[in-house]
């Protein structure tokens, strides 16, 4: 039998098994050897639409020097005026990981929180006369040539709810609170958004007594 050593001179010896093995990034009697282009990092993958659009969005809303509190006492109503506020379409907040759509709810919480501070007169009066449930008015303006549907109007106000709710102004937005959101939008020359706080006529809201009878005896 051949020594083993002739084996590997044979297998040394022979260009088109060394050049299979190159190929490999493997040399004989040695470690195998890395590409240069297996130590290169990868390139960053870009960002997706969806990614760009919360950015914009979110930078956009850090935007808190002109916000105004408005107490109405004839009406025993609030509106909070924000102006250049955007809103995410529904769509993309779907697309959106839970991680991402935090640091929006962070930007919101913030600004509601230096809207309550600089407007704390306004608050306290607010607080000490509130009644509830509420009807919430979510009025969106953009300057953007698509406008959003109401359902997108009123899920994009829901971090900004939950921000008024974190910093006092709302106990909750359970349906003992808040008998339902109203949105709408229209184009404008520029983005803004106002939230209306306003005591609901019923526990309902403005939904007719006569639907709210049909839908109890349907289930009677």
């Amino acid at each position: 039998m051949a020594p083993r050593n002739n084996h590997r001179n044979a297998f040394g010896n022979d260009p088109r098994f060394l050049e299979r093995l190159a190929k490999q990034g493997i040399t004989l009697g040695g470690e195998p050897e890395v590409s240069a282009t297996a130590t290169e990092k990868a390139p960053l993958k870009a960002p997706s639409n969806s990614t760009k659009r919360l950015q914009k969005v979110q930078e956009a809303n850090k935007e808190s020097r002109l916000d105004s509190l408005v107490y109405n006492p004839e009406t025993n109503s609030l509106s909070a005026l924000f102006p250049v506020a955007m809103l995410l379409s529904l769509n993309i907040m779907l697309r959106l990981h839970d991680a991402q759509g935090t640091g929006l709810k962070r930007t919101w919480q913030k600004r509601i929180e230096a809207l309550m501070y600089e407007h704390k007169a306004t608050f306290d009066q607010w607080r000490a006369a509130a009644t509830f449930p509420l009807v919430i008015e979510e009025i969106y303006i953009t300057a953007e040539s698509s406008l959003l549907d109401q359902e997108a109007v009123s899920a994009g106000c829901k971090p900004i709810i939950d921000a008024f709710v974190k910093n006092g102004f709302l106990p909750d937005d359970s349906p003992e609170y808040v008998a339902h959101p109203i949105p709408y939008t229209e184009r404008g020359p520029s983005a803004g958004l106002l939230i209306r706080f306003r005591p609901s006529p019923r526990p309902w809201g403005l939904i007719q007594d006569e639907t709210i009878s049909h839908a109890r005896t349907m289930v009677s």
